[in-house]
């Protein structure tokens, strides 16, 4: 087994680790650490142990300073490096515990550990088993130390980049899977529990230490009575040595009587030394419990502060809106990009005359929509002419008598309704506007290019027969693509104008959490394999001439709902056939895709190679989910976007590297990969919020009208879903198990199921009544039986969810009749009904 050379950022980590008097003879000596590796090529070039630890211990400027301690007795001899290293606080508190300390030194100190941190990490990658990295617990530390190093966690927490490091390292050091809160605070009740079993054990203890002091001042009593009769009989021998000579025989008897009463003595003292020792036991035992009692309440302070960290850590996701601002700019890019494919494709494409005619055609219709769009509005206009009348008219009746709630709610609905759809034609129009002006200015454009194109073609065609045929081809080809590359225009369009829509409104109102959670949900239905980056950095490359590779490296990256702060990708062209390569995830490596499927291993790490080319890379590909396979599609759609608009930054390794090649490239993989991505799993219902409209109690029965807000089930979104749920045949004050259903036509006369229109309907308009008793009869059963499979599926799983959530219901101030748990357990009865 070769020597092994230990490194940490200064000598006090030595301390901490145990080592600094293993091998007194061999002092400290001082080295050198890389700051920044290219940790994504192997590194062939280290033949050799000896040239290893030389160029680790020795690294060019820039570096950083380390301490050395050789475990051998040359440093030539080392086959293997241990690098110490502890948390950022501990670090902290090892350093300046003991001495007073600075601002600036404390900025100095930790910005040292990060980059050792970072150093680590990279060299770990690089050379594998001969690079270990020691991580030393903050136990180490004294318990005061270990106090003033929770104080200093907290304080780093409270800034964001100090908080950032701390992330990182505990990204590094803790297991992902963190607990929920409720693993938490059951946690913290058991410490509470054994803290409370520790006090009782404890007064038990005092209360037998009481006992051995009472019994030990018995002791001390007697002890002290008996040094009183043996000062007495010392003062009786006195008084009988003088007669001693002439009482020979009565001294003989007096010396055995003071003999016995010695050994009395010795057996008293023998008896309160023993009591001594036992009491001294009791008391370093119960100096042990006090530890251990503090220590508990200490735990529990810290499991506190970890609890109270979990729920402030959402304020610190605030911090990702300003990521909207570079979505922003990306949107901004990727329009430019698209009205320059535009110009590109009017002076580049090929038309006929009949286009001509196709486009007025079609001004013809938005004409004839404009015309449709202005009369509905006069219509929805003079409606709500009509319901203000009508709600004039209400206001008036009011004053004579109150009127029907249900009547004022259904008024007040179609009121909102009517302002709803006003609003949305008036967009319709402003729409159509910018449409029709748009297509006018392509007609013009059109009209100048497609004359002189057409006339070229149509000359080819007269001037020969034999290539007749091949020329009306082209024609037509010609035609097909210009209409191809028109319709990618407008869905790109259309696309980019909904994110830009969306991100000022979301700008315009001051998003919170919840808000920024909506926008990010809106962009992963409508772009699944979206992923956006800060910066992309290109750190390693080959050309050889059967293998060009490029290896880029991702920072703050985001993919619908995660979040990375850097991950690397390298993408390999051998011999025309592309993949993508990701090195095997751990610890020391960020691994974007949830499953690794393990393709080859070299000396560095196991790695896979994702092809959509080659049938070992069709099966890995087929292990992936379809999140993993969007995911990788938006990674490969990124670095070509970067790498066609030369924003990446450069290394010195691929300083002269030539990019031109690779946009191309990466398409071609792309589109590939495309084709080889499943379709996605079906989401499951979610909705953001539940509120109380309304809660009529009458002598026999009740119900509740919910609005479930932003509900989404399936492929369908509801902004506001309105049910009522029913309890019939309630009788002597105890609730019911004979529920009902109501649904009835939402909002812009939107279905709440498939299976609409119901056969039933009253004054307010349609509406479809399932009653749900225990048993049910013929024609209850019918009711279900009739509507759509997909339905009953949709209301099963809506009940279900609703039960769960009845707790977080918004009450809006209104009074509820019924305890929740009673209407919980009413719908959670429904479920089997369907």
């Amino acid at each position: 087994m070769g020597q092994t050379l230990v490194i940490a950022p200064n000598e006090n980590l030595f301390t901490y680790a145990g080592i600094q008097g293993e091998e007194k003879e061999h002092q400290s000596q001082q080295g050198a650490l890389a700051l920044s590796l290219d940790w994504s090529e192997e590194q062939e070039s280290q033949s050799n142990a000896a040239g290893f630890i030389k160029s680790v211990v020795n690294a060019a400027a820039p570096n950083l300073n380390i301490a050395i301690k050789q475990a051998g007795e040359d440093i030539s001899k080392a086959q293997s490096i241990t690098a110490l290293l502890v948390s950022p606080e501990a670090y902290v508190v090892a350093l300046f515990a003991s001495k007073p300390v600075k601002e600036a030194e404390l900025s100095t100190a930790l910005e040292n550990w990060n980059n050792y941190f970072k150093a680590l990490q990279q060299h770990q990658y690089l050379f594998g088993e001969q690079f270990c990295i020691k991580l030393l617990s903050n136990s180490v530390l004294s318990n005061e130390q270990q106090a003033l190093a929770q104080t200093v966690r907290c304080a780093l927490k409270d800034n964001i980049k100090t908080n950032e490091i701390l992330q990182q390292f505990e990204g590094f050091s803790v297991d992902d899977n963190t607990e929920s809160w409720a693993k938490v605070v059951h946690f913290s009740l058991q410490q509470y529990q054994s803290l409370i079993s520790a006090k009782n054990e404890n007064a038990k203890n005092e209360s037998l230490l009481n006992a051995a002091k009472n019994e030990k001042e018995g002791i001390e009593k007697a002890l002290k009575e008996q040094h009183e009769e043996v000062k007495l009989n010392k003062q009786k021998i006195q008084v009988l040595q003088g007669e001693l000579e002439t009482k020979l025989t009565e001294a003989k008897k007096n010396q055995a009587a003071i003999a016995e009463l010695t050994q009395q003595n010795r057996d008293i003292n023998s008896e309160l030394a023993q009591a001594s020792g036992e009491n001294k036991a009791l008391v370093a035992e119960s100096n042990k419990q006090k530890s251990e009692n503090e220590l508990l309440v200490l735990q529990i302070q810290q499991l506190q502060e970890e609890l109270e960290v979990v729920f402030t850590d959402a304020e610190n996701s605030k911090v990702t809106i300003a990521d909207l601002e570079v979505k922003y700019a990306d949107i901004n890019r990727q329009l430019a990009e698209a009205n320059a494919e535009k110009q590109n494709l009017v002076q580049e494409s090929k038309a006929n005359a009949d286009e001509n005619a196709l486009l007025q055609l079609q001004i013809q219709q938005l004409q004839e929509e404009l015309e449709v769009t202005f009369s509905k509005l006069t219509q929805v206009q003079q409606q709500l002419e009509n319901v203000e009348k009508t709600n004039t008219q209400l206001k008036a009746a009011t004053k004579e008598k109150q009127p029907d709630p249900e009547v004022v709610n259904t008024l007040k609905e179609k009121l909102l309704a009517a302002e709803d759809e006003n609003a949305l034609l008036v967009l319709q129009i402003s729409q159509l506007q910018e449409e029709l002006e748009s297509i006018y200015v392509q007609f013009e454009e059109h009209k100048n290019t497609s004359a002189g194109l057409i006339n070229k073609l149509e000359a080819k065609l007269s001037n020969s027969e034999d290539n007749g045929p091949a020329l009306r081809k082209e024609l037509e080809n010609a035609m097909s693509e210009q209409e191809l590359l028109h319709l990618q225009i407008k869905q790109l369009q259309e696309e980019l104008e909904f994110y830009f829509t969306e991100y000022q409104k979301l700008k315009g109102e001051s998003p919170d959490n919840k808000a920024l959670s909506e926008f990010k949900s809106k962009i992963e239905e409508r772009f699944p394999h979206l992923v956006l980056s800060e910066g992309v950095t290109l750190t390693g490359s080959a050309n050889q001439k059967d293998l060009q590779r490029i290896t880029a490296r991702f920072t703050q990256v985001e993919h619908a709902d995660k979040h990375w702060n850097a991950f690397s990708v390298i993408v390999n062209d051998r011999k025309g056939v592309l993949d993508v390569e990701f090195h095997a995830p751990d610890n020391k490596r960020v691994y974007p895709l949830s499953k690794f499927v393990k393709t080859g291993s070299n000396k560095v790490c196991d790695f896979s190679l994702l092809s959509p080319f080659t049938d070992a890379g069709k099966k890995a590909l087929a292990e992936l989910s379809a999140e993993d396979h969007l995911l990788l599609i938006g990674i490969v759609e990124e670095l070509q976007t970067k790498l066609q608009q030369s924003d990446v930054q450069r290394t010195d390794a691929t300083a002269n590297l030539d990019i031109a090649p690779w946009p191309e490239k990466l398409l071609k993989l792309s589109t590939a990969l495309k084709k080889l991505t499943p379709s996605p799993a079906p989401k499951p219902l979610n909705f953001k919020k539940l509120s109380l409209k309304q809660n009529m109690v009458g002598a026999t029965n009740e119900h509740l009208l919910i609005c479930i807000e932003n509900l989404q089930a399936a492929d369908i979104s509801y902004p506001a879903f309105d049910i009522k749920v029913g309890a019939k045949q309630i009788k002597d004050k105890v609730f019911t198990e004979y529920g009902s259903l109501e649904f009835r036509e939402l909002a812009n006369n939107q279905a709440p199921l498939a299976s609409w229109p119901p056969a039933t309907e009253d004054k307010w308009g349609l509406k479809l009544v399932l009653d749900l008793p225990v048993q049910l009869n013929e024609q209850q059963q019918n009711a279900i039986d009739s509507l759509k499979e997909e339905d009953k599926l949709f209301i099963k799983e809506l009940l279900t969810k609703l039960a769960d959530r009845l707790h977080t219901l918004d009450r809006k101030k209104l009074k509820v009749n019924q305890p929740l748990e009673n209407w919980q357990k009413l719908i959670s009865g429904m479920v089997a009904k369907f």
